[in-house]
């Protein structure tokens, strides 16, 4: 198995490789021309060699003038000749050693911008990347953890496309839940389906299901419902000031408060402008088991979400703990803009509402990722949440969403009941999962990506590098030493 340092290096000068070996092609034609007349260097000291050897075996036969002729100076100098042309030849082709080979492939590889053109930045370069050929880099490329997770131009397309398309569908049919005719904001439209779907009131209407929510509202009792308990609650507040109220929050704090008989939320001084969490005991209420609690929540929440006020939008309640910031021309605080915002018709109903922009990026970008992914890969099982490709398209999906849901309120003033807290919601369910995966899991990922590489793919690769090195061998194998500075013999 390969370390991602080891393919990090593999794959930083791959897209030299064509060039090289053109270069060295023809490096190699001019060595084996001017080696010719080093060969013949080699073949007469050898010869000499030879001569030697005899000499030395019929020392004793020799006389002074067997050797007037002989000088020993002429061995010496045809040894200096032939470094000295080896050395020369070395230097054409740009290989004195191994690491003046890794430095020239280093300017190389930045004077032609390689690692630009492959995709791959800050890198360390290695010298055998040259050996590889462009087919192989096509398959590191392609197999890499980096290609398999990388965007295409159609990707981008539907990202954008859908991003877009639920920013329109936001400011033109979400907009805000009802027109506002007085204070900083009159004259803004209110959304026609909210409008439609608040017309429904089980108050009004006598069909089966506004017969089942009365029935429910008398039966099911809570205590939380006691308006006389916590300051600042009235008819018209007090769903938003308790928390057993909240759509989510309330299967916690409402159930709790049915099994003990009490009432928590938030109280609310109009004079100081302050929200205090407070827990009361209602008087003369039951305490009942967890089973007989949840059904009494469940029950009440279905009697109280088609009324007039509504139940608030979900986690909205804990905004009023908020007793900070200064908004509008009134300066409120946080605590203050929600509670507004409910007064006003940002409720449980609109909240859904506001959930057709998130859903218009589900829907588009869902469908065309699944088309394409069985295109590609045919009825193959994936788990489209926890794929990092796809989270990520999703996210950069509703992040352009959620832009453009701050472009709307922009353009209406500042307006809080612009704000779309269901496509806000859906931008941060993706983002804490593409966080963990950024920090922690993405390098690991990688990883186990490249360990998946059997052997017999790596042999492949590495199948050019062999052939060229037994080139080089077959023309001064017993001279050059990789990885130390040759040894002339």
């Amino acid at each position: 198995m390969v370390s991602e340092r080891f393919a990090a290096e593999l794959n930083a000068v791959l897209h030299t490789q064509n060039r090289i070996l053109q270069q060295l092609k023809a490096a190699v034609s001019d060595v084996e021309v001017k080696l010719a007349d080093v060969s013949n260097q080699a073949q007469q000291i050898q010869e000499l060699e030879k001569l030697m050897a005899e000499l030395e075996a019929s020392v004793d036969l020799l006389d002074e003038d067997d050797l007037s002729d002989f000088n020993p100076d002429e061995i010496l100098r045809l040894y200096d000749h032939r470094r000295a042309a080896i050395s020369q030849d070395l230097i054409k082709i740009g290989f004195k050693d191994w690491d003046s080979f890794v430095r020239q492939c280093q300017i190389s590889s930045l004077q032609y911008e390689c690692n630009k053109e492959a995709g791959f930045q800050n890198i360390s370069l290695a010298p055998y990347e040259a050996l590889l050929t462009e087919q192989d880099f096509k398959k590191l490329r392609d197999e890499s953890y980096q290609a398999q997770y990388a965007w295409d131009k159609w990707d981008y397309i539907f990202v954008g496309a859908s991003g877009i398309l639920a920013s329109l569908t936001d400011f033109l049919l979400v907009k805000i839940p009802a027109t506002i005719n007085t204070e900083e904001y009159s004259g803004q439209v209110g959304s026609p389906i909210t409008a439609w779907v608040k017309q429904y009131d089980i108050k009004k209407s006598d069909d089966w299901f506004a017969q089942w929510a009365r029935s429910l509202e008398k039966t099911c009792k809570v205590p939380y419902d006691n308006q006389k308990l916590i300051g600042g609650m009235y008819p018209k507040s007090h769903r938003f000031q308790s928390l057993g109220h909240d759509p989510v929050l309330g299967f916690v704090f409402g159930v709790l408060d049915i099994m003990r008989g009490t009432i928590t939320g938030f109280s609310y001084d109009k004079l100081s402008s302050l929200h205090n969490f407070e827990i009361k005991g209602v008087p003369a209420s039951q305490t009942v088991g967890l089973i007989e609690a949840i059904l009494r929540q469940i029950g009440h929440l279905i009697s109280d979400v088609a009324t007039p006020m509504g139940l608030p939008a979900p986690f909205m309640t804990l905004i009023q703990g908020i007793n900070a910031g200064s908004f509008g021309e009134k300066n409120r605080t946080a605590g203050e803009v929600a509670r507004w915002m409910y007064l006003n018709g940002y409720d449980f109903r609109h909240f859904l509402v506001s959930g057709i922009t998130p859903a218009v990026i589900e829907i588009v970008l869902r469908a065309y990722i699944m088309l394409r992914h069985y295109s590609e890969y045919g009825e193959t099982k994936f788990t489209l949440a926890s794929h990092p490709k796809y989270r990520s398209m999703l996210l950069a999906a509703h992040g352009i969403a959620a832009l453009g849901n701050t472009g709307k309120i922009a353009l209406m003033q500042g307006n809080p009941l612009a704000i779309n807290s269901a496509q806000w919601m859906a931008l941060f369910r993706y983002l804490i999962p593409s966080i963990k995966y950024w920090v922690f899991d993405q390098h690991r990922l990688g990883i186990e990506q490249m360990e998946q590489v059997d052997d017999a793919g790596w042999d492949e690769l590495m199948e050019n590098s062999d052939r060229l090195l037994e080139m080089v061998a077959k023309i001064e194998g017993t001279n050059i030493c990789l990885g130390s500075v040759p040894i002339l013999s």
